[in-house]
């Protein structure tokens, strides 16, 4: 391994180190009440390095976002790909059930996300292609049939108020409890959701 390569696995390892110090903070104090101080002494970092990669706590929960809603996305995209159905709008109910259920067992993840599980990812990543995730995901929507009927702008707001709806579906409904539980409101969802794309 070259010395520029270790640099970069180090700097990389402290970033991390931050992120994972923030994310047990913020699950167990809240973001409001935890500082940059408890986040790099949990880390065991030095302050400057904190400022090395973020530029304050609202840059770091978005990396937090980010992170977590990619990670989700991606278990989620895999297990499709595993049980495809043949059927592209049964495959996104397919997505969204998996993405709800890992959800119901992560309420802390959910807790810190809020509403915010797919705008994030999906302002950067959608449009960049850069990572194969969302290279497969444009393939696949590139070749659904929205993109029969839809300019790839619309389909994109689709995919958009979908994916908005369902992460905030996941927060009122498994941390609020409101309306109803999430469980209950599935069948509603998932039936706008048909109607939307059909």
């Amino acid at each position: 391994m070259t010395r520029l390569s270790i640099r970069a696995q180090q700097k990389e390892e402290k970033k991390q180190s931050l992120l994972s110090a923030a994310f047990s903070l913020f699950t167990q104090k809240g973001v409001a009440k935890t500082t940059v101080d408890e986040i790099v002494r949990q880390a065991n970092v030095a302050k400057g390095t904190f400022y090395l990669y973020f530029q304050d706590k609202t840059q770091l929960l978005q990396e937090l976002i980010l992170r977590i809603s990619t990670r989700v996305l991606d278990e989620a995209y895999r297990y499709v790909r595993q049980h495809d159905t043949g059927n592209f709008t049964e495959n996104v109910i397919l997505l969204m059930d998996y993405v709800i259920e890992y959800f119901k067992r992560n309420k802390l993840c959910l807790r810190l996300i809020e509403r915010n599980f797919s705008w994030p990812m999906v302002a950067q990543q959608l449009t960049a292609r850069t990572d194969p995730l969302w290279a497969a995901l444009c393939r696949d929507l590139e070749a659904s049939p929205l993109a029969s009927r839809h300019s790839p702008e619309d389909v994109f707001k689709l995919i958009f108020v979908i994916t908005e709806m369902c992460g905030a579906t996941c927060y009122s409904s498994i941390i609020e409890g409101k309306p109803d539980t999430i469980d209950n409101m599935k069948p509603i969802l998932y039936e706008i959701v048909r109607k939307a794309l059909s």
